[in-house]
């Protein structure tokens, strides 16, 4: 079975090239290839700001790619990777996935057309590969798509991952509602991986000189939250062990090789579960 394409999603192939793109600053920090000059400027800027920042957007993708190893392996086998943002060259959340069950069917969510044309690549050779342009913090309208509806059995667990959008929400209210639409309308067994850049417990980092560069780079908000505020974003999710913690924390691959850098303790990460 091949999933179906939302007919308009390659309608505009336009970006603007003279302000950086949080998508493309990604993916310039992956070593990737999809950046501008602009992009590769603001994240030289945004190292400086916080010495690290690179490792921490490195540190983010790393942990993106155990959350999924970690439930394809524990059966989890339905994705939705919203606000995905641009495919790397590997270990994408199909490649992930589907290592550990080449029957598991991701969905990528976006409205960034940058991002959306790219991510068409995915579904060249992939059936149980989709991509939907919708808003994240809709879940009613995402949930309710044709291509979700065609593709996911939704009375089964779904893994909603939501790995790189969470700082760019400054609306708790709608963050929080979103996130509560999502659990209401999926089955028990669903889980929600989410990470967002988080006020550091400790001395040594701040992390307004990044929401300062950010904005002024990107023309987008930021916002770092508290590990309190980032935590009630979980609302009627069990956090699985470690629970919430440093993305280097979470289930490392191993021993750490050298000490984190200041900017990688400015972001959490933990992945809930929906029991009832």
């Amino acid at each position: 079975m091949t999933l179906a394409v939302d007919p308009d999603v390659w309608s505009d192939h336009w970006w603007d090239q003279d302000v950086a793109s949080p998508a493309r600053i990604r993916d310039a920090a992956l070593r990737g290839h999809d950046n501008y000059a602009t992009d590769r400027a603001a994240l030289r800027d945004l190292d400086e700001a916080a010495p690290g920042f690179t490792d921490l957007l490195r540190a983010a993708r790393a942990w993106h790619v155990r959350v999924v190893r970690h439930l394809a392996t524990r059966g989890v086998d339905q994705f939705l990777d919203l606000a995905a943002g641009l495919p790397t060259a590997q270990d994408n959340t199909h490649q992930t996935a589907q290592r550990e069950n080449p029957d598991a069917k991701v969905i990528y969510t976006d409205t960034d057309s940058l991002v959306l044309s790219y991510e068409r690549a995915l579904l060249d050779d992939n059936d149980n590969t989709a991509v939907v342009r919708a808003d994240h913090l809709e879940p009613w309208h995402l949930l309710g798509h044709e291509t979700v509806s065609t593709a996911f059995d939704l009375t089964r667990p779904v893994a909603v991952l939501l790995t790189t959008g969470v700082q760019h929400e400054p609306d708790d209210a709608r963050l929080s509602a979103a996130l509560a639409g999502y659990r209401a309308l999926l089955p028990p067994g669903s889980v929600l991986a989410l990470s967002c850049w988080a006020e550091p417990t400790g001395a040594g980092v701040t992390p307004r000189a990044i929401e300062r560069t950010w904005e002024s780079r990107c023309h987008r908000p930021v916002r770092c939250r508290t590990e309190t505020g980032v935590e009630r974003l979980f609302a009627g999710f069990d956090l699985l062990d470690p629970g919430l913690v440093r993305l280097q924390d979470w289930w490392p691959d191993g021993p750490a090789l050298r000490a984190p850098r200041p900017a990688q303790r400015l972001a959490v990460g933990g992945v809930g579960m929906k029991r009832s």
